[in-house]
């Protein structure tokens, strides 16, 4: 990762964020001298105490997950340190009762031999205590983690959030609540993968924080290197594919630590390091959720976000749980804490069932052909020269749009044009009878599917309504004719009108309009194709130092508007001349 902070003294970092968590959670204590977090509403002598944590870097484990069904408290250290004994045992005075307290923890040495000393000093004091140890790593296997056991990983926050339910009971005791705890770990698998490694704040960058074109397989939460190396980095596909081998291979002696295929119930958990955007990573969790598919294997329960976090690690793990119906009660149960989503089971509710049928019945409906025919072979060549053009385009004008808006107008142009190639692959888009009003909104229709954003809107509009002005052309004509030059002016004309209705943009303020205009125009006119590429190509030349008045552009500095022209009217050019220019 980049070694880039907002705060890069790193002395009062892990302080600071927990008063910081406390602030902003008023159930939530925070002490300052043992660097715990408490929720005040936990009666120790009422129900046992769940007390978590370790080094910090992994939020919101541990003190984010402290609150009313999950934890008691939670003890930090410095940034993946174990917190002192100390600490651990100051904290366990402050949260614990009559009723016991259960320190859970991951199997990190630090962490197993801090909180087992500070378990014994509390019991010497009279407090009643048990330590469940987490490991669900099965990366590094059993020949190699020898004597030491499985790492903890994210399936830990699935152990705490069972018996932080399962504690609010009634009749739960430590006892109780530790073995339940000895069963969900015996039957916990995670495995993890990274692009790179992090940077710690107020560290010097080592060549570690910056690899390309390569995943860590195996990698846990502290930095430490993976199990192997994939170079070049693979498919998303092919990379879970691999991770589910290590943890469903029942061949696999080395890593076959759970036997899922029997499960009761099946838990996921895909978990975020910290580094990955929620857009790729709700994508991400969609291919692990079909890839398991793929093996019949179907989760009960899915959970996806950032629960054990490397700090801004650019990483996720999978985590697979088999659960007894008990367990799933009790992940369902409720929880208030800052770092656990609530999971609701529902059915489909009957507003999205009328929702999905009115949708069915608008794809089934159809006008009917026109009596306006085009010749299907000039215009497939013609759309499909169109569609090659924005595609061999596409980094020029993100390059453009990058210095005056977001950096993805090519893209998004480029990625409509892919659709549209592919559906004429498929032998859609152009209307099987020739009927040019089928062809234009089935256009449309691929638009409004594919290209976000404003400039979405603006084509679907532009399309729908000259498909609508053809179609209205078309009404009393009493056998079929062929399109004709006037009959493609006139609907683009009609295209205009609606796209100005429906936008305040106009030739002068930056936008596609400052070439669409003029070539419409220019038809209006009654000027040939090509005088009318001419004009468009001139409106959007203009475009270069002229000032925006609508869109991103208005934000970016006055620089980039006097070096590139407007991203919208170069993609609509290099359109037209596909369409054009045979």
């Amino acid at each position: 990762m980049a070694a880039r902070h907002f705060i890069n003294d790193g002395t009062t970092l892990v302080q600071d964020a927990l008063q910081g968590l406390a602030l902003t959670h008023p159930s939530l204590i925070y002490d300052p001298e043992n660097k715990s977090i408490i929720n005040s509403r936990h009666d120790g002598n009422a129900k046992v105490t769940l007390i978590s944590g370790g080094g910090a870097g992994h939020e919101p484990s541990f003190a984010g997950l402290v609150g009313d069904g999950l934890l008691s408290a939670a003890v930090s250290g410095s940034v993946f340190a174990s917190p002192s004994v100390h600490q651990i045992q100051n904290t366990i005075a402050s949260a614990g009762g009559s009723a016991g307290t259960l320190l859970i923890i991951m199997n990190y040495t630090g962490d197993v031999l801090h909180f087992h000393l500070a378990a014994e000093k509390a019991r010497l004091a009279g407090h009643e205590m048990a330590v469940l140890v987490v490991g669900d790593d099965v990366s590094v296997g059993r020949r190699k983690s020898g004597k030491v056991g499985r790492r903890g990983l994210a399936g830990t926050v699935l152990v705490e959030k069972i018996l932080g339910a399962v504690a609010q009971q009634e009749d739960a005791t430590l006892k109780k609540v530790y073995q339940l705890g000895e069963e969900v770990v015996a039957n916990l698998a995670t495995v993890g993968a990274a692009l790179d490694h992090v940077h710690l704040v107020g560290k010097p960058a080592t060549d570690l924080t910056v690899r390309t074109d390569q995943v860590e397989v195996g990698m846990g939460i502290h930095n430490e290197p993976g199990c192997y190396v994939l170079k070049p980095q693979p498919h998303i596909n092919v990379l879970v594919d691999q991770m589910l081998d290590q943890l469903l291979d029942q061949e696999d002696e080395d890593r076959a630590y759970v036997r899922f295929n029997d499960a009761e119930e099946l838990v996921l958990m895909v978990n975020n390091l910290g580094g990955i955007s929620n857009l790729e990573f709700s994508a991400m969790t969609k291919v692990v959720v079909g890839r398991l598919g793929k093996r019949s294997l179907h989760p009960r329960r899915v959970y996806a976000g950032a629960y054990m976090t490397s700090l801004d690690g650019k990483g996720f793990s999978i985590t697979l749980l088999k659960a007894s119906k008990a367990m799933i009660q009790a992940l369902d149960a409720p929880a208030s804490t800052p770092g656990w989503t609530a999971h609701q089971h529902l059915e489909t509710s009957p507003v999205a069932r009328k929702l999905f049928a009115v949708e069915e019945q608008a794809e089934r409906l159809d006008p009917g052909s026109s009596r306006l025919k085009v010749d299907n072979i000039s215009l497939s060549a013609a759309i499909s020269r169109a569609c090659h053009k924005i595609v061999a385009a596409e980094e020029e004008i993100d390059r453009f749009d990058s210095l005056v808006g977001d950096g993805d107008c090519g893209s998004t142009l480029a990625r409509t044009a892919r659709a549209i190639l592919g559906e004429l692959e498929k032998g859609g888009c152009v209307h099987p009878d020739g009927d040019v009003v089928g062809t234009v909104e089935a256009i449309a229709k691929v638009v409004e599917d594919n290209m976000d954003g404003t400039s979405g809107a603006l084509y679907a509009i532009f399309l729908n309504a000259v498909g609508a002005s053809l179609r209205n052309g078309a009404v009393g004509l009493q056998k079929e004719r062929l399109v004709g030059a006037a009959d493609w002016s006139e609907a683009c004309v009609a295209g205009l009108d609606t796209l100005q209705r429906a936008t305040p943009a106009r030739v002068g303020d930056r936008t596609l309009m400052d070439a669409l205009e003029p070539f419409i125009r220019a038809l209006q006119a009654g000027e040939s194709t090509d005088t009318a590429l001419i004009a468009a190509q001139a409106g959007r030349d203009r475009t270069q130092g002229m000032r925006a008045s609508l869109g991103r552009a208005v934000y970016v500095p006055e620089q980039g508007w006097s070096e590139v022209p407007d991203p919208g009217a170069a993609g609509l050019v290099v359109l037209l001349k596909g369409l054009l220019l045979a």
